[in-house]
């Protein structure tokens, strides 16, 4: 069997990123949207995915007020440690902004934590919010070639 790659083989190179069009959503609505559409949140898995990200951002972000995007990092399954959507595949890439994840408790020592990640359109920074906030989100697919 011979390889059929005519350029540089990049493990990205199959992946794509998709923004639903003008649809914001909570984090698990935003992973029930991906799935419903054959798709799940994305992951950003190396600084490569990272780039492919942002030039998707750059060419389908049509709301000047959207500043971050959830991606399917969290950690609502074993607080502290960051796995892909609702499984358990851990995060091993990650770009925090400083400070960050901070596990804030919005509402005082009861209220929810944040848990969810969303990245910033501008930097790529990462950051945990409460996972029922509205944004925009990034969802993913691998085509079949």
């Amino acid at each position: 069997m011979s390889n059929k790659c005519l350029c540089p083989c990049k493990p990205f190179a199959v992946k794509e990123y998709y923004i639903p069009i003008s649809r914001t959503n909570d984090w698990f609505g935003a992973v029930s949207y991906c799935h419903s559409s054959k798709m799940e949140m994305a992951e950003v898995l190396n600084e490569a995915e990272a780039e492919l990200l942002r030039e998707t951002i750059a060419e389908e972000d049509s709301d000047p007020d959207s500043e971050f995007y959830w991606i399917g990092a969290n950690d609502l399954v074993r607080p502290g440690r960051y796995d892909w959507s609702l499984t358990t595949r851990p995060v091993t890439y990650t770009n925090w902004a400083s400070g960050e994840p901070n596990n804030a408790r919005i509402e005082g020592d009861d209220g929810p934590m944040e848990r969810c990640v969303a990245i910033e359109k501008g930097t790529l920074e990462w950051n945990d919010f409460l996972c029922k906030q509205e944004k925009r989100f990034v969802c993913q697919r691998f085509r079949n070639d």
